[in-house]
């Protein structure tokens, strides 16, 4: 009997071991001195997703004539704990108090204001009923054909809050890693499907200091010639498929992350490489772009 109830001490000593570890954001068995992997996915994305969706993140980004527009939305996933929505809902709440009503969809970081209810939402776990943490959008480009934008871009997490155990180094930088593999997955289904598309090259857009660094993790390269779309990065059929296998055995990522890259690496080994950096040469040529173009007739 005495060894019976030994053993029931230990188990549920081992189980409260697990739940502090989970509450302290660690994941399951990960501590700052362990590198083993962490076993939860604390977001989830819906792409393509319903523009309704987007709209209760911020209504002003959704343009009723951009019918081809595809988005992605980022939700925090049931595995966190209900202190985490808790404060999701009061850091929201604070950013509505303070945020002008129909305010410019443009700028980096927007917030809704408008709430549906009074109370703190939880996470139900079905696509669209909870509010998005993280949004971004795939468009055409109006003036290069087979070309894709990623932008609109959007995130309510602060960049500020730091942590380790995070793909990326914080829950920012983690939910937009997201946004971006998602769309390049949904991008590299379609270049199977519209023979015009192609990926080297195919994917631009627009960086900042926090995106532009997720985006060279992700084998994107970085421009040297200027062109009128003002991209930054453009996406890099090698460079992608070296990055992205190396994130699929990575231990440091989550399981959605790995699952993510090994989707990417198998459709980037489907493509012809040889078709893909000829098409690559092909567009560079003719998106050349003077932007004194339009004031040297005055100089």
């Amino acid at each position: 009997m005495l060894n019976l109830i030994q053993y029931i001490n230990l188990c549920a000593l081992f189980f409260l071991h697990r739940t502090i570890a989970f509450s302290a954001g660690k994941g399951f068995g990960k501590t700052p001195k362990n590198n083993s992997f962490v076993s939860f996915d604390r977001f989830r994305a819906s792409c393509p997703e319903d523009t309704n969706a987007i709209k209760k993140y911020d209504a002003s980004l959704i343009k009723e004539d951009a019918l081809d527009d595809v988005w992605v939305a980022v939700y925090r996933s049931n595995n966190n704990l209900p202190n985490v929505f808790v404060r999701d809902a009061f850091f929201d709440a604070m950013k509505a108090s303070t945020t002008v009503q129909d305010g410019d969809a443009e700028t980096l970081v927007s917030t809704s204001t408008s709430f549906a209810g009074s109370g703190v939402v939880v996470s139900s776990g079905a696509e669209g009923k909870d509010k998005p943490v993280a949004v971004a959008r795939l468009t055409k480009s109006a003036e290069s054909k087979g070309i894709s934008i990623i932008d609109s871009m959007r995130c309510t997490l602060k960049k500020e809050d730091t942590n380790p155990d995070c793909d990326g180094g914080s829950e920012h930088a983690e939910a937009i890693g997201v946004c971006i593999d998602e769309l390049v997955i949904y991008f590299l289904q379609q270049c199977f499907q519209e023979k015009n598309m192609k990926f080297d090259g195919g994917i631009r857009f627009r960086g900042t200091l926090v995106s532009g660094k997720l985006l060279e993790e992700r084998g994107f390269r970085e421009v040297d010639v200027l062109s009128s779309d003002m991209h930054s990065h453009e996406s890099d059929l090698l460079g992608a498929l070296m990055k992205y296998a190396e994130r699929t055995t990575s231990t440091a990522k989550n399981p959605g992350s790995r699952d993510r890259a090994l989707k990417i690496v198998s459709s980037l080994g489907r493509l012809n490489k040889d078709e893909e950096l000829d098409s690559s040469d092909e567009q560079s040529e003719a998106d050349d772009f003077d932007p004194w173009a339009s004031v040297k007739k005055y100089i």
